[in-house]
């Protein structure tokens, strides 16, 4: 059985408003042929979501953004943990085909201030609207 490689709906549907974002930015790696293997919606607090890139994973938070590192563990519904993780930086909601060519080439963008996700009234959540599924 082939892993998923778009995000499966999640039933809380704060976290499931993240997925048309990450929907698009899997489609980005696409693209650009990055080895996408998986990819899945993690739990809140703050919301985020695990790309499988080869024996690397990409993590995407509504804090920090996108991180970078070697896969050690992690499944759908539990926290991904990375040795050696390197933030690609650029801010938290990176337009996806740039985060894929930030991924692509290896890549980082000076780091942005985090962002507090019990910041509910900030325009993240507007934005993500945009994304589509």
């Amino acid at each position: 059985m082939t892993a998923p490689t778009r995000p499966l709906p999640h039933v809380l549907p704060q976290v499931d408003a993240i997925r048309g974002y990450i929907t698009q930015v899997a489609e980005a790696f696409d693209a650009r042929d990055l080895d996408l293997r998986n990819v899945w919606l993690d739990p809140m607090c703050p919301r985020d979501a695990t790309f499988i890139l080869g024996t690397d994973a990409l993590v995407w938070n509504e804090s920090e953004g996108f991180i970078r590192g070697r896969f050690v563990s992690g499944a759908p519904g539990e926290r991904t943990v990375l040795a050696d993780p390197v933030p690609l930086g650029g801010g938290v909601l990176l337009e996806p085909g740039h985060a894929a060519w930030l991924v692509e080439t290896g890549r980082v963008e000076s780091p942005t201030a985090y962002r507090a996700y019990t910041a509910v009234r900030d325009g993240l959540d507007d934005k993500l609207a945009g994304y589509k599924v």
